[in-house]
């Protein structure tokens, strides 16, 4: 009997959910499994696949790298499995009751409205449940599948996850905002080295934006520090900063947005550049005609 007619779903499920709590005692809380049935799976597998996939390092275990490559082999699979079921119940019954996606703040109240309306248009039985996180916190949110779709910043690559594809959607662009009656406005020119001395609301240090910024200070041999009033971990709460007065803000966003009406704006694209909006899926995923719609259509607004 070849060895892939004895292959299961459940096996290779509990194998994933294993490497991913870091060992059978965790993955049983997970599963609501009993230890022994995990571990005997974890070794039916092993014999299948001839392969030793997790070895002991003290009092834990660990991913050989027959174990670490199995992973990133099934994982996507194991996700297109998963995607089949609303395929085909939009196949058959011929909609999606629900598309759960996740977002930031300042892309839900400047970005998404006008899509949405024109998807609930399409789909009008299909419910939009929407949640907000930043974009560490959105990524992690995919790979624990509740949610099926992120629209955020795209992330460079060492801010990226495992397990997660990314598709280009539309581009943003980094604008400094200034406070009501600010000197600055009306400047032809503002650049960060004229930022140096103002007080400054910027994203928090594990966001996207910061670490650009913090590269380019150092890129333009800036080496003042910044006067940093306030740190946030959405463009939307810096944009309330700015309007409350606290200092300057820098975001990537639109311009002629929602949240930036009555802020004036320059661009900083001559210093940090442009940066994408993606969505982002579970690497291996099947969408459904409602939910690519919904993309295209986010896609779409924005030309």
């Amino acid at each position: 009997m070849p060895r892939v007619d004895s292959l299961t779903v459940q096996q290779m499920q509990t194998f994933c959910h294993v490497y991913e709590c870091g060992g059978y005692a965790s993955a049983s809380e997970t599963l609501g499994m009993a230890g022994p049935t995990i571990w005997e799976q974890v070794k039916t597998l092993e014999k299948i696949y001839r392969s030793k996939l997790f070895e002991r390092s003290g009092r834990n275990i660990v991913p050989t790298a027959s174990g670490e490559m199995l992973y990133e082999m099934l994982r996507p699979l194991l996700a297109t499995v998963s995607s089949t079921f609303d395929r085909l119940a939009e196949q058959d019954e011929g909609l999606l009751p629900q598309i759960t996606l996740v977002t930031g703040a300042r892309m839900m109240m400047d970005d998404l409205g006008a899509p949405f309306k024109r998807f609930q248009g399409l789909y009008p039985d299909t419910t939009l449940q929407i949640k907000t996180a930043d974009n560490l916190a959105a990524q992690q949110i995919i790979l624990d599948s509740r949610a099926d779709l992120a629209l955020m910043i795209e992330p460079p690559q060492d801010f990226r996850r495992a397990g997660i594809q990314y598709e280009t959607l539309y581009p943003l662009e980094y604008l400094i905002a200034l406070p009501a009656r600010h000197r600055l406005i009306g400047s032809t020119h503002v650049g960060l080295a004229e930022l140096v001395e103002e007080p400054i609301v910027v994203g928090s240090p594990h966001t996207i934006g910061r670490k650009l910024l913090d590269q380019t200070l150092f890129r333009l041999g800036i080496s003042a520090p910044l006067n940093i009033v306030a740190e946030t971990d959405n463009s939307a709460a810096t944009l309330a900063c700015v309007r409350a007065g606290l200092g300057i803000g820098i975001i990537a966003g639109r311009a002629d947005g929602q949240l930036t009406r009555q802020i004036k704006t320059s661009s900083l694209a001559h210093e940090l550049g442009k940066v994408n909006v993606v969505a982002a899926f579970r690497e291996g995923r099947k969408l459904t005609n409602a939910l690519g719609a919904l993309v295209d259509l986010i896609r779409d607004s924005s030309q």
